[in-house]
């Protein structure tokens, strides 16, 4: 049976959650942050005899399921996307993998974590406040024709952003989310055109980087270029799954 879970449900979902923290971040991190009663956040449980199937959990436009025996109730998954207008679905890659999503687009990747801590001295790296949200959007949208989650991170200190500016713009960026006890995602890394080649994504990423570790937050994320890879785990991550990401079309 699924049903929507609330505050009362949280010990037994963070426990099942809890067998495989680091590839449940998300899950993880959003319900630390955000809990059970905000409006653009919700979560469901698919229970048998007090043996829980799957845990699904909706954020703002995205979708995300978790089942370690692959029992994703699909006449469930699609009524979330038609109910909820979403527009993405992320999961580990096998359990994703069980249902049809014909229709979206497939953007695959490799999950990896921070093994070892980078080197970092860079004093071009700044951290982004309130000030920052329109220029850091700007430039989010222009990479990847979406808006960043910086206003969210900031207001409900879930996450930060750190930037280098030249010729008086930002012009680099990268942020964590879902920050929680003893993790967190980098997201949103990106530079303009322009900029790149000079290497001032690494070094954003490696300062954020140490400064998670100094908080004693492991920090992770996903890459599906393999050029990104290379220079990911030469700042120290460590591939140590696959996660699926779709995308609705419409």
């Amino acid at each position: 049976m699924i049903r929507q879970c609330c505050e009362k449900d949280r010990a037994n979902i963070m426990e099942y959650l809890d067998k495989d923290r680091v590839l449940n971040l998300f899950f993880v991190g959003d319900i630390d942050n955000y809990g059970f009663d905000q409006d653009f956040q919700k979560i469901f449980v698919d229970e048998d005899n007090n043996r829980i199937k799957a845990v699904y959990l909706i954020y703002r436009d995205s979708f995300l399921m978790c089942s370690y025996t692959k029992e994703i109730d699909e006449k469930f998954v699609h009524k979330i996307i038609e109910e909820y207008d979403i527009r993405n679905i992320n999961g580990e890659q096998s359990v994703v993998d069980t249902i049809n999503l014909d229709g979206m687009d497939n953007d695959d990747c490799y999950f990896c974590k921070m093994t070892k801590k980078p080197n970092t001295h860079d004093l071009d790296v700044e951290i982004a406040t309130m000030d920052n949200v329109e220029e850091v959007n700007q430039l989010v949208e222009m990479v990847f024709n979406t808006t960043s989650s910086i206003e969210d991170n900031l207001k409900y200190k879930t996450g930060r952003t750190y930037y280098i500016k030249k010729d008086g713009k930002i012009v680099s960026v990268a942020s964590s989310t879902a920050e929680t006890v003893g993790l967190a995602m980098i997201v949103g890394v990106a530079t303009l055109p322009e900029y790149r080649g000079l290497g001032l994504a690494s070094k954003i990423v490696e300062k954020l980087c140490s400064d998670l570790l100094d908080e004693d937050k492991i920090p992770c994320l996903f890459y599906n270029n393999p050029a990104a890879g290379r220079i990911y785990h030469r700042i120290g991550f460590e591939d140590i799954g696959r996660w699926a990401l779709r995308r609705n079309r419409k």
